[in-house]
Formats: structure tokens, sequence, C-alpha cells
């Protein structure tokens, strides 16, 4: 199917900013297919620690994980994170990111951002290593969507003003 006609809305931002809440609620509310963030599987799976190979490996995995869990004829699909969250995550971890994540990053033009901004309480979490630095996660990832020329809307607010956001930046950018 021609990526001009599927959207895929992309839930990203940094850590504990409640991305995949939101994406499960998306989900329930307006009856769409979802792929679940895929380096949480891996990382839960195989363990915490991790080498530029393995993310490299991981966001190639995570490619075929969103073509097994949203199928390409689905004209709207969520995504909890895209390759951009791996870029962002290279360039933190390894100071650059490797040409195949970044040619990856090119080739998803009918991604559309819900950025959630960090104003949630801190969760705790093993696989998280940023507490302190969620508003610089999250100005990156600004920095990165802006960078692509994509459509966004940032997500704030708690409960159901945040809940009430998603639904409005939902409507804006797709029309639900």
């Amino acid at each position: 199917m021609n990526q001009n006609l599927t959207k895929r809305i992309v839930i990203t931002g940094p850590e504990s900013s409640g991305k995949s809440s939101l994406a499960a609620w998306l989900v329930q509310k307006f009856e769409v297919p979802m792929a679940t963030e895929y380096a949480r599987i891996h990382l839960e799976a195989f363990g915490a620690k991790y080498e530029e190979s393995t993310v490299i490996a991981m966001a190639q995995q995570h490619l075929i994980h969103q073509q097994e869990m949203v199928p390409m004829d689905a004209p709207i699909g969520i995504f909890d994170t895209d390759l951009l969250n791996y870029k962002i995550w290279c360039d933190i971890a390894f100071s650059h990111c490797d040409a195949s994540i970044l040619r990856g990053i090119e080739q998803e033009s009918h991604h559309i951002y819900l950025l959630c901004y960090p104003d949630l309480p801190w969760v705790a979490d093993p696989l998280r290593e940023h507490p302190h630095e969620r508003l610089m996660l999250y100005e990156r990832h600004l920095a990165e969507i802006r960078k692509t020329g994509r459509e966004y809307i940032v997500i704030r607010g708690e409960g159901e003003q945040r809940k009430d956001a998603a639904r409005e930046a939902m409507r804006k950018l797709i029309g639900f």
C-alpha cells in the first residue's frame, strides 16, 4: 500500500512520560492496531545491558515488530516509539548514530507524532536511565521531529486532561 495513504501515529518522548499508557488508551479508544515498544520487549527478555551493536540490532527488529503488529494495509496505526527514539538513544549513549538507523528514519515519512511532555511523576523502572534528564530528552525528541518536517502535537497534562489532549490531537492530525 502507498505510504501516502497510511498514517502511523507515533507516541514518543522521554522516559516515564506516559507513552505506553497513552498508546494503549488510544488503541482502545479508536480501535486501531498498535506496535508496542520493541526495545522494552528485548531488554526485558535479555537484560538491561546493551552495546551499540545491540541497539542497532534492536532498531532493525523494531521495524519488523512494527510490520508484524500493524499491517501495511492498515490506514491508521499506533506506534509506541519509532526509529527517532533509537537515534536519540544512540546519540546520547554513543555520541553518534549508525547510518542504518538514519536511513530507516528517512523511510518513515508517514509518521505523525504525539510528543509526550515530561509533566507526569517519574516512575522508577530498571530499564530507565535518565530520571533527571527528562526535559533534555524531551527537547531532543522535539528537535529531531522538527528536523524531519513531520506533523506533531505536544501532549501535556495528567489523567483526563492528557487523554483530552490526545483525543484532540488525533482529531486535528487524522480527523478522528
